[in-house]
């Protein structure tokens, strides 16, 4: 449908995807029914190229973390498709989600959480090896060695636990087990978000190595745009579950064309404006009930916006999804 150039060279190609969850408690399981439930992503497209790097961004509640949790068989999407190396994944069967697994990592936000406390790191990354039933058991410790250096972490780390670690150790212990088994693409969900600035640029700097040397494929989920101008080509931006923009990253985040994102990022923080003010904060108002999702507050509403928006094509792999534009990406006078 959309942004992501020539299918042959995709890696990953999600159509129309839609996630939802209950109302209240919440669940892991989409629900039949249309009362009682949220759409957490509302039927969103996009693509990830062979060797580049897909960025997702947004702020909180936007369906990030939740379009990342599908690509690894954690959440099943309520409609769409997902294609993986070119064959669509049937959520419903086994084999097919063991297949997203065997091929696609993933780097969570919170490397507390995602590792096992009570295990040395070499019991995690041989958690991985034993899970992938690929490698064989002579591999394990060759495998275990190269992968921790290759993250950047010392030797000797292998016999500690994670407790021992600083946040930035733990990251990269994610990151290895993510790759102890190699994927094809890897999907990093906020990963720097909980560690120091001087931290996270170590980090970031670690997954570009890692990117260039391995020919890796990924799918970069942050809220932080001046991180997301660093590790991506392409950018989509999410408001409420719904993709309101996409394209190249530098145009999006230079030029963008959807009121939203000129908001977003009206609001990232800069040098600049360090010693001013912040410009106000992005509206905490939910999203409209009906037509066009960011009709309830955008400032440049109008007769239009009553409808659902296309995503239209402004040409150059870019899209907008905003009455503003018409189907030949010209804006509407």
């Amino acid at each position: 449908m959309l942004a992501g150039g020539k299918e042959m060279n995709n890696i990953v190609e999600a159509d129309n995807l839609t996630v939802t969850f209950r109302a209240r408690g919440g669940s892991s399981f989409t629900l039949e029914r249309a009362s009682s439930v949220i759409n957490a992503v509302d039927n969103v497209s996009f693509r990830v190229r062979e060797g580049e790097t897909f960025g997702l961004a947004g702020e909180t509640g936007s369906g990030k973390s939740t379009i990342a949790r599908v690509l690894v068989g954690l959440y099943r999407p309520r409609s769409g498709s997902v294609r993986l190396l070119g064959k669509e994944v049937d959520f419903r069967k086994k084999a097919d989600i063991a297949y997203l697994r065997r091929n696609v990592g993933i780097v969570f936000q919170d490397p507390v959480g995602s590792l096992n406390q009570r295990l040395k790191v070499r019991e995690i990354l041989k958690e991985a090896l034993i899970a992938s039933k690929v490698i064989e058991k002579k591999e394990y410790n060759s495998r275990i060695e190269a992968e921790i250096e290759r993250a950047g972490l010392r030797k000797s780390s292998i016999e500690a636990y994670p407790r021992e670690l600083s946040g930035g150790e733990k990251q990269r212990v994610s990151l290895a087990r993510a790759l102890v088994v190699p994927k094809k693409l890897l999907v990093l969900d906020e990963p720097t978000s909980s560690l120091d600035v001087s931290i996270q640029a170590q980090v970031l700097n670690t997954l570009r190595k890692l990117k260039s040397e391995l020919a890796l494929s990924c799918l970069f989920i942050t809220h932080d745009i001046n991180v997301i101008k660093y590790m991506s080509n392409s950018l989509g931006i999410l408001y409420y579950g719904k993709l309101v923009e996409v394209g190249p990253t530098f145009e999006v985040v230079t030029n963008p064309k959807h009121p939203y994102t000129m908001k977003l990022m009206a609001n990232v923080p800069s040098l600049k404006r360090a010693e001013h003010q912040q410009e106000e904060a992005l509206t905490e108002q939910g999203p409209s009930a009906s037509g066009c999702i960011y009709s309830k507050v955008c400032p440049k509403v109008f007769e239009k916006c009553v409808n659902i928006p296309a995503l239209f094509s402004l040409g150059s792999d870019r899209f907008a999804a905003c009455h503003l534009y018409d189907g030949n990406g010209q804006k509407v006078s």
